[in-house]
């Protein structure tokens, strides 16, 4: 039954291969739309399992009482050359700068509460920020020493503001209001010689969906080229080295397409998907490819596709099958991030088998009935 569909699969890419590459676009041109609905997972909640009580006590939490995100702002002095630098957190520069920030911050969209150092200083100086550094100290000596450390760091080269926000929930928001957060920062008056950055749950959040982006981009990116020079280096032939590599990149368009059409997220797992795929799926088309190449020497194309396609996608079925249920086992892990990353894997990798026993056949049959005479053609008339 298997080997008499493979057989009618390769039949029709021998004597419509254009057809077939119509097919395989059309479906991938979906998977591209669908794609652009999948979301990035960064919150550390969602990786839990979602019925466990310490994060059902979460979410209530948040609920009843609002944000429980807070962003720390980390005000420090670093080293600088220019002469008119504070090198202490209680200079009055400072204190103003933070006083802006602050008030600026209150005003973001999605901030709950904002509070600060400044706000019990300028509490015990009749509601104004000292305008000299000596009135600060005095103002510090009538507090506890314990009090005093809540403030200020030690040797007083650091202080932090607290930003509350309920914005954790939401992926889109919460990365629009970390750029709003680095503007008004930016746009604070500080003076030369202090640093100021943001820390806590919404910048790493935020910087974990950054580097997903990049992973995505970059791994991928690098697989792809790493994969390209190993074919060309085997086949010899730089445009049919690239054949085998076309079917896995439409396999992880379509494997994104699925994600944003079953709701699967990207999140730490998932993130490396597109160069892991790449490895696993390179494979069923160097066989094929391989096969044909071997049959071709003996039988015309149309019976060394057959052969390649029959006899060599048999064995891609079979590795495919006991690939996927593998990665199904990750399914019924508790943990929601190796749920999805068994998910996406068994769909990459059918994706890919389908793929190559498809579209590959119809691709090597345009090379070879098309695309080299054409270049013998251009090669004659220069």
């Amino acid at each position: 039954m298997i080997r008499k569909c493979l057989k009618k699969i390769a039949r029709f890419s021998e004597q419509h291969p254009f057809i077939m590459v119509a097919i395989v676009l059309i479906i991938t041109v979906f998977a591209m739309i669908s794609a652009k609905n999948v979301k990035f997972q960064t919150a550390f909640e969602k990786m839990l399992p979602q019925n466990d009580p310490i994060i059902k006590t979460f979410y209530d939490v948040r609920d009843e009482f609002g944000g429980t995100d807070v962003i720390i702002i980390a005000v420090k002095v670093v080293p600088s050359d220019n002469p008119d630098r504070a090198v202490d957190v209680r200079d009055p520069r400072v204190l103003k700068a933070i006083k802006e920030l602050e008030d600026s911050l209150k005003t973001v969209n999605g901030i709950t509460g904002v509070s600060s150092p400044v706000d019990k200083i300028i509490a015990l100086n009749n509601g104004t920020v000292p305008n000299d550094i000596e009135t600060v100290k005095e103002i510090l000596q009538k507090l506890p020493e314990s009090e005093r450390l809540k403030i200020f760091n030690i040797d007083y080269t650091m202080t932090t503001i607290y930003a509350y926000t309920d914005e954790g929930d939401n992926q889109k928001k919460l990365i629009r209001l970390m750029r709003e957060v680095y503007e008004r920062i930016d746009d604070a008056p500080f003076p030369p010689g202090i640093e100021v950055l943001p820390t806590g749950t919404p910048p790493m959040r935020e910087l974990l969906y950054r580097l997903m982006n990049e992973s995505q981009i970059y791994t991928t990116a690098i697989g792809f080229i790493g994969i390209f020079i190993i074919l060309v280096l085997y086949f010899r032939r730089p445009v049919g080295s690239f054949l085998p590599l076309l079917p896995i990149i439409i396999a992880i368009i379509w494997t994104g397409g699925a994600m944003g059409l079953l709701g699967i997220p990207v999140d730490m797992a998932t993130a490396g998907i597109g160069s892991l795929i790449l490895g696993l799926g390179i494979d069923y088309g160097i066989h094929l490819m391989h096969r044909f190449y071997e049959e071709r020497k003996r039988y015309p194309i149309d019976k060394a596709i057959e052969i390649a396609v029959v006899e060599t996608g048999s064995a891609v079925l079979a590795t495919t099958a006991t690939t996927v249920v593998g990665f199904l086992a990750l399914v019924i892990s508790p943990l929601p991030i190796m749920e999805n990353l068994g998910k996406v894997c068994a769909l990459g990798i059918t994706f890919s088998m389908i793929i190559v026993l498809t579209l590959l056949p119809a691709m090597l049959i345009i090379e070879i009935k098309y695309i080299e005479p054409y270049i013998k053609k251009l090669i004659r008339r220069v």
